[in-house]
């Protein structure tokens, strides 16, 4: 079995990566291998990739990203294919972790069972090439390094990791979990409060009568905070204006937005966007 070693090359040591495009019209295969003192990121652009990690077999399609830890064993096999692999130490994880405030999500992805896999929406794929097209560009440039953050934050925080954990408060009648946990599957778009009650199959007045007694406030406020949080996560992660995220987040009052927004996270967007946004990451 080989063991592939992080080249702290001058050319990586200024992007903080390393990036390989690997492209195979016949069959192809290489041998089992661990790393030392990297992951990578395992990314399909067209075909399908035959991955055998830690003895598991895996087939990685078109638009996944998988995430290989420094003690995974993998191999990989295919014909007619297409990935990218960025490796990077794991201090960029530790990094991430600090400046998103998601504690404990660095831990998650590298003492999970099995290599964690996510799949990009078709909707996010063409974006998220870019991303690819940017890194292999930039990655003997210092520049380099503010898209790896971004990247990497994107590819965490809205991917590889559940961005928003299910804590449902103990005794919610099943029909309220279960509505619950739709609202929760459907984070990037928090619903309408009108949705959210259509989905619960009750009228307006017991949902909210339910609701505020096991939630402790009202829906409408609830799913406020739930904006406020996906819009910190997007100054955390993407590089959108301010406004454009208020409303992206379903605020249509601005001064409201700003308002929330502190009174959830003690300080204002653009303050936010400077300690946790993705400039800050790569320092």
């Amino acid at each position: 079995m080989g063991t592939s070693k992080w080249q702290a090359s001058p050319s990586s040591l200024r992007a903080g990566y390393s990036i390989h495009l690997m492209s195979r019209d016949e069959a192809w295969s290489y041998p089992e291998h661990k790393h030392r003192g990297f992951g990578e990121f395992v990314y399909v652009r067209h075909g399908v990739v035959c991955q055998r990690v830690n003895g598991d077999e895996v087939d990685q399609y078109a638009g996944q990203v998988m995430f290989v830890r420094e003690r995974d064993r993998h191999a990989l096999s295919g014909s007619n294919f297409s990935y990218v692999n960025i490796m990077f130490p794991p201090a960029w994880l530790r990094r991430l972790e600090s400046y998103t405030q998601l504690r404990g999500q660095a831990n998650q992805l590298l003492a999970a069972p099995r290599p964690p896999v996510a799949s990009i929406p078709e909707g996010a794929r063409y974006s998220y090439d870019e991303f690819v097209e940017e890194l292999l560009h930039n990655h003997r440039h210092e520049y380099g390094r503010q898209v790896f953050s971004q990247f990497l934050a994107l590819t965490v925080t809205r991917y590889l990791a559940p961005a928003i954990k299910i804590d449902l408060p103990h005794g919610l009648p099943d029909w309220l979990a279960e509505t619950m946990t739709w609202v929760y599957h459907h984070h990037d778009e928090t619903p309408l409060l009108a949705d959210v009650v259509a989905h619960s199959c009750r009228c307006q007045e017991h949902f909210t009568r339910e609701f505020t007694r096991h939630f402790g406030v009202s829906p409408a406020k609830y799913l406020a905070h739930l904006r406020i949080d996906r819009a910190a996560e997007m100054l955390s992660t993407t590089n959108y204006p301010v406004q454009e995220i208020c409303h992206l987040t379903g605020f249509e009052n601005e001064s409201y937005f700003y308002r929330l927004f502190r009174q959830r996270k003690g300080t204002t967007p653009l303050a936010w966007r400077r300690a946790h946004g993705p400039r800050s990451i790569q320092r």
